[in-house]
């Protein structure tokens, strides 16, 4: 073989094997944007899957949360059994049955151990069970008589103790009222359980 052709023929073959190679850098290099593309796609597939799993936790914690707030509210409603919002009273009705009513009218105001039962002092309520003590030949008569005017004067001063005097009349023995519960205290007492 002459030396042109030689020349011309390693020419020839080292055209190729640039060509070669440059199409193969090519399609490595569109093959690595590709990837990068890819591994972006991943990653904003894999961003979006943790913030929807965040977004579940989130759900479920609030869930969690709502369910325990119940339970307590249904745990703190569960001590005061026995709410009532008619009291049941009349002319006809004996002084037991007038003090135990306003002994549960108490428990929204005063702090104990135990609470059975519930009432609102209401302005109607106290004004129902004055009348009836008015009206009455009780044995109590002026001490009821004496509370249910206070109360009607919004003035629960005494209420530790008007709380005490019907749960000792009733002779408890667990229950005694020990102080008065806060604005705070009083303004949960009646949403847990008078609405």
């Amino acid at each position: 073989m002459k030396k042109p052709q030689k020349v011309l023929l390693i020419s020839g073959i080292s055209a190729v094997a640039l060509f070669g190679v440059g199409v193969a850098s090519f399609k490595i290099m569109e093959n690595s944007n590709e990837y990068e593309k890819a591994q972006l796609v991943m990653k904003a597939r894999e961003a979006k899957e943790q913030i929807e799993r965040e977004r579940e936790d989130e759900k479920i914690e609030a869930k969690r949360e709502a369910k325990a707030k119940v339970a307590e509210l249904e745990a703190k409603t569960a001590i005061y059994d026995g709410i009532e919002f008619e009291t049941g009273l009349d002319e006809g009705s004996t002084e037991t049955e007038v003090m135990d009513v306003m002994h549960k009218m108490t428990h929204q105001k005063v702090r104990s151990q135990d609470k059975w039962g519930a009432i609102p002092i209401s302005p109607k309520i106290i004004e129902e069970v004055y009348k009836i003590v008015d009206s009455s030949d009780f044995q109590h008569r002026d001490r009821l008589l004496s509370i249910a005017a206070r109360w009607r004067d919004f003035d629960f001063s005494t209420i530790v103790q008007d709380h005490n005097f019907f749960w000792e009349d009733k002779e408890g023995t667990v229950g005694k009222a020990h102080g008065t519960l806060s604005r705070a205290e009083e303004v949960e007492f009646i949403e847990v359980n008078f609405k």
